[in-house]
């Protein structure tokens, strides 16, 4: 018979993974240890090998636990037909950018650390992040109908539009009051996006 698990097994893994995602979000994958992970849970090392086989299995699930909730938040966005193309991709800069400031350590995660992942892991990361750069395509084509004979400009289109918002976590980021800020989440949103379909001067 196989060892049985705590009740509050899975409460346990949420907190350790919260943990570890501060620390390795601090000091980097390869400058966290398996102990400074355990001292911040206030446990052993040994405790934490129960809950996760492996440092790499840990980030590993932190990684992935982030990238499926951007694929389930922000595709769904996009297949609203019930939206017009401008309503679409501003609903999507506006959570993405607020999901950016509320997972600022997943965040920075997937900016900095991918490199940490196997191989295999790597290419199940990078699919469901790809999801939702392909995804914007059919909806940046509507706006410019130009795209659509020009396939070798879907990801480089996509991608600098997902970078300005993505790269906004070096500076937007403080004060955490949302209403202490010179911008909310839905005004740097729509400026965003104003500012890549219409242009700076317009």
């Amino acid at each position: 018979m196989g060892r049985l698990q705590a009740q509050d097994y899975q409460s346990k893994r949420d907190r350790i993974k919260a943990s570890a995602t501060v620390l390795f979000a601090e000091k980097g994958f390869y400058g966290t240890s398996i102990i400074d992970i355990a001292k911040a849970c206030n446990t052993v090392k040994s405790r934490l090998y129960y809950y996760f086989p492996s440092k790499g299995q840990l980030f590993y699930e932190i990684i992935k636990d982030h990238a499926v909730v951007l694929v389930d938040t922000l595709l769904p966005i996009l297949q609203n037909r019930e939206l017009d193309a401008r309503s679409r991709l501003e609903h999507y800069a506006k959570e993405l950018l607020g999901m950016n400031v509320k997972y600022r350590a997943q965040h920075k995660l997937i900016l900095n650390e991918l490199g940490a992942l196997s191989s295999e892991q790597s290419r199940e990361i990078n699919f469901l992040l790809r999801r939702n750069v392909e995804a914007l395509y059919p909806t940046l084509i509507e706006l410019n109908p130009k795209l659509k004979e020009n396939e070798h400009l879907h990801f480089p289109t996509a991608m600098m539009f997902i970078g300005m918002i993505n790269w906004t976590h070096t500076w937007y980021n403080r004060p955490e009051n949302e209403s202490e800020r010179d911008l909310s989440v839905g005004e740097f949103a729509q400026l965003l996006c104003d500012t890549f379909l219409d242009g700076y001067s317009a």
